[in-house]
C-alpha cells in the first residue's frame, strides 16, 4: 500500500500546488486538480485516460516515463525493505510475496481510476488495474529478490553465459538510451531560442516555468528514447503523417512545448547526419568488451556468442522501452506518436548484434593476446 500510496500522494499534492500557482483557485475545485495529479499517476502505469470536451474527444495512452520510473523505483526499494525485515523461507515465499504487493498495488490503482473518473475524464479500469499489478511485480519483485539473496542465491543457478548475455543487454540497452539522452541535449543547446521561444509565447510566469520543468522531467526519458530510435535510422513520428529521421525529415505543425524545438528543420538532412547510424553499432561492440571484460572468455566461440546475445537482446529490450515512449497525446493527427516498431526491432537486433559480435570476437582476441 506504502509503495502505491507514496508517489500517488505526491502526485495529487503536486497538482494541487499547480492549481493554487496557476491562477490562486479561480478555476476548478480542489477535487478537480486532486483528479488531475491522479489521472497523471494512473497515466504512468498505463491506464489510458479519455477526455471529452463537447463534440471534441480524444484518448491519451502516452506513458509519463519519468514517472513511471519513478514509482518503479519507489516499490522496487520498498520490496527491498520488506525482503530484508521479513522472515523470506525460500523461492515460494518470494513469489507469494511480490503477487500479494502486485495485487494491492493493482487494487488500488483500480481504486483511484473509479474515483477519479469524471464525465469528461475517464481512466481505463482493466488498464489501470493491470498497470499497477505489471509494475509492482517487476519493479516490487525485484527488489524482494534482492533483498533475499541471502536466502534464494538465484545467480548460482544461472549458467555464466546466461548472466554475460543479460548483464551486456542491460548495458546496451542503457547505453543507447544515453546515447538519445545526449542527442536530444545537444539539439537543445543549438536550438535553445526555439525552447525559450515557446515557453515566452506560453506567457509563464515562476511557478508555470517550475510546473513545466516537472511536466518536461516526466517525458525526458520518451524523448530520450525516441531520439535512440532516430539514431536506429527508422526515426520516428510527430503526428500522424510525420517522419524525423536521419534521412529525411516532414514535419507538420507541432504542439508548443519546449522538448519539441530539438526536433530538426524540414527537408533533407546533412549527410554527415547519417553517420549517427553507426551509434547503435559502437554501443553493441562496447556492451560486448565490457561483458568480456567482466565475464573473461578465451575461446572465439564464446566471446562471439556471448557478444552477439547481448547486442541482439538489447535491440529487443531496446525496442520494448521504444514502444513504451510513444503513444497517443491528444485528438487529431496527436494521435500518432512515436516509433514504427518493426523497422525500429530490425534496425535494433541487426545494428547491436553485429557490433556486439565484432566486438565480441575483438575483446577475446585481445584477452588471448594478453
Amino acid at each position: 500500500m506504502v509503495a502505491s500510496g507514496a508517489v500517488l500522494m505526491g502526485c495529487m499534492a503536486l497538482g494541487l500546488v499547480g492549481w493554487f500557482a496557476s491562477d490562486a483557485g479561480g478555476h476548478g475545485t480542489t477535487r478537480d486538480a486532486i483528479r488531475v495529479g491522479a489521472d497523471g499517476w494512473l497515466l504512468a502505469h498505463g491506464a489510458t485516460l479519455h477526455l471529452t470536451t463537447g463534440a471534441v474527444s480524444a484518448t491519451v495512452t502516452a506513458l509519463p516515463l519519468g514517472l513511471t520510473v519513478l514509482c518503479a523505483y519507489v516499490a522496487h526499494r520498498l520490496g527491498a525493505w520488506a525482503a530484508r525485515t521479513s522472515a523470506v523461507e525460500d523461492a515460494g515465499t518470494v513469489l507469494l510475496g511480490t503477487v500479494v504487493m502486485s495485487g494491492l498495488y493493482g487494487v488500488v490503482a483500480l481504486v483511484t481510476a473509479l474515483l477519479a473518473a469524471t464525465a469528461t475524464a475517464e481512466s481505463s479500469l482493466l488498464r489501470a488495474f493491470a498497470g499497477g499489478f505489471a509494475l509492482a511485480f517487476v519493479g516490487g519483485g525485484s527488489g524482494i529478490l534482492a533483498g533475499s539473496a541471502h536466502v534464494v542465491d538465484w545467480r548460482g543457478r544461472v549458467p555464466e553465459t546466461g548472466r554475460a548475455i543479460l548483464k551486456g543487454a542491460l548495458a546496451a540497452t542503457l547505453a543507447m538510451v544515453a546515447a538519445g539522452a545526449v542527442l536530444l541535449a545537444v539539439a537543445l543547446v543549438l536550438d535553445l531560442g526555439s525552447a525559450a521561444n515557446v515557453l515566452s509565447r506560453l506567457h509563464a510566469d515562476t511557478s508555470g516555468g517550475l510546473l513545466y520543468t516537472v511536466l518536461v522531467a516526466a517525458v525526458a526519458p520518451n524523448a530520450a528514447l525516441l531520439s535512440g530510435s532516430y539514431l536506429l535510422g527508422p526515426g520516428f513520428a510527430v503526428g500522424t503523417g510525420t517522419v524525423v529521421s536521419p534521412s529525411a525529415v516532414v514535419l507538420g505543425p507541432v504542439p508548443a512545448f519546449p522538448l519539441l524545438a530539438a526536433l530538426p528543420s524540414e527537408g533533407s538532412p546533412s549527410p554527415l547526419t547519417s553517420a549517427l547510424v553507426a551509434v547503435p553499432v559502437l554501443v553493441g561492440a562496447l556492451a560486448a568488451v565490457l561483458v568480456v571484460r567482466r565475464f573473461p572468455a578465451y575461446g572465439f566461440e564464446v566471446g562471439a556468442v556471448r557478444g552477439l546475445g547481448s547486442g541482439v537482446l538489447g535491440g529487443v529490450l531496446l525496442t520494448v522501452l521504444v514502444m513504451l515512449a510513444g503513444g497517443a497525446v491528444g485528438p487529431g493527427r496527436m494521435a500518432d506518436v512515436g516509433a514504427d516498431l518493426v523497422p525500429t526491432f530490425v534496425a535494433a537486433t541487426v545494428a547491436m548484434g553485429v557490433g556486439g559480435l565484432v566486438g565480441g570476437v575483438g575483446a577475446t582476441w585481445w584477452s588471448r593476446r594478453r
